[in-house]
């Protein structure tokens, strides 16, 4: 015992005079410490954070069936490997990689993988005991590219007080976008549209420049556009500004004799004014719209008759009013049949007697009530025109011109035709 006790006091002593001793023992036992655990603890584990993810799917069978990653959350994974001490000791994160294992990914979708982590030095070996997170979500679908024609969306863009502006008008160019991405995201979409961003009043027309596109489905919500490409995002809006006018309607009243007091006529229209817009300044000289011609001769009792409305491409029908219904207010007026057989012929051919092949010429009038009553045959004048005809035949039919000339408010109903006897003056009629 007292021996021991002389070798501690001895060893205390060596240690506190003679300081390099200390180093050297401290050496010693951290060299023993390593030989023991090589020796004794050959294989160690250890963990290592923030190993990248990556996503490969080059001769798997999601590439066989033209599938494409679309995305994935999972971008960093932590591993607890276990392996030679001294071939592990020195392992850092940027020396493994981590990698999804496609396998049997036959078809779109969102597939769970698992993750395998190896080394990028073919020399170290090592077993992984864990993966954090062990699996990812993977999403996959094929890519596809579709067209869409383009509207407009400019809510912060107004015509002047007076002016007019359609939305419908706006014109973008190109006015076809082509949206590529996964076939999924693509099924969702119903319409695209150019977004106009701008606040302004416009007096004229004005072109702007956008590069936004929104994505709609069915029910106007907007798509989201990640993992979605456009072939472009350069585009010009052209939104051209109307001048707008109401106008009142009119009609052509055709064929009525000269004396005919037309402002007498009762044709109502079922609409008597219709609200028109041009891009320019055409419209200041117009204060009416016609809607066609009436012959005088087609207002019978019943007269109806509908109108479309006949708008150049350039104009715009703000009142949506595409066709006029035209009828005959008969208060006040009176309808009676007349015969008449003294018709005169005006303007024949001079190598030709022409006479009426036959007479009493029966047709309806309309005027008002107190002239229908007093008018007589002797008051109608029935005479046909001949300048326009060539006679080609001996008999053949013309157009009567019918007219009152003491009433000015009475039309003849129907056009009427006459028959007419054409003999050839000879030189021996002329003799005769």
């Amino acid at each position: 015992m007292k021996y021991v006790k002389n070798i501690m006091n001895n060893l205390r002593s060596a240690l506190t005079t003679n300081p390099a001793m200390i180093i050297y023992s401290v050496l010693i036992a951290i060299i023993a410490w390593f030989i023991i655990s090589i020796t004794v603890y050959p294989t160690t584990p250890k963990t290592l954070s923030n190993i990248p993810v990556e996503v490969d799917i080059t001769g798997t069978s999601a590439e066989e069936n033209g599938l494409s990653v679309i995305s994935y959350e999972t971008k960093k994974v932590t591993v607890t490997i276990q392996g030679n001490r001294s071939s592990i000791g020195s392992l850092s994160a940027d020396d493994l990689v981590a990698s999804a294992v496609v396998e049997n990914v036959t078809s779109a979708g969102e597939k769970y993988l698992k993750i395998n982590v190896i080394s990028k030095k073919s020399d170290v070996k090592f077993d992984v005991t864990s993966v954090s997170p062990s699996t990812m979500a993977v999403m996959f679908d094929k890519i596809d590219t579709r067209e869409f024609e383009l509207s407009v969306e400019a809510p912060n863009i107004k015509a002047v007080e007076g002016l007019y502006m359609d939305n419908g008008d706006f014109k973008c160019t190109p006015n076809v976008i082509e949206v590529s991405g996964p076939s999924t995201q693509l099924d969702k979409i119903d319409k695209a549209a150019v977004i106009v961003n701008n606040e302004q009043e416009l007096d004229t027309a004005y072109t702007f420049h956008s590069s936004e596109v929104v994505l709609y489905d069915k029910n106007e919500s907007k798509i989201d556009t990640k993992n979605i490409t456009f072939n472009t995002n350069d585009f010009t809006i052209d939104i051209p500004v109307y001048m707008q006018k109401k106008l009142d309607l009119s009609y052509d009243l055709r064929y009525a004799p000269a004396n005919f007091d037309a402002d007498s006529l009762s044709l109502e229209m079922n609409v008597n004014t219709i609200n028109v817009a041009s891009p320019n300044t055409e419209l200041e000289k117009i204060n009416t719209w016609n809607i066609g011609s009436i012959p005088l001769y087609d207002i019978d009792w019943d007269f109806n008759k509908s109108f479309e409305l006949e708008i150049p491409e350039n104009y715009k029908n703000l009142s949506n009013i595409s066709t006029v219904t035209v009828k005959l207010n008969t208060d006040g007026l009176a309808k009676k049949t007349v015969t008449v057989n003294d018709i005169s012929i005006l303007n024949a051919p001079t190598n030709y007697n022409c006479t009426v092949n036959s007479y009493g010429l029966v047709f309806d009038i309309i005027g008002p009530e107190e002239d229908i009553a007093e008018i007589t045959e002797k008051d109608i004048l029935v005479s046909v025109d001949l300048l326009k005809y060539t006679v080609q035949s001996s008999n053949f039919t013309a157009d009567a011109t019918i007219s009152f000339p003491n009433y000015d408010k009475v039309w003849a109903v129907g056009l009427q035709k006459v028959s007419i006897e054409a003999e050839p003056i000879t030189t021996e009629n002329n003799n005769d």
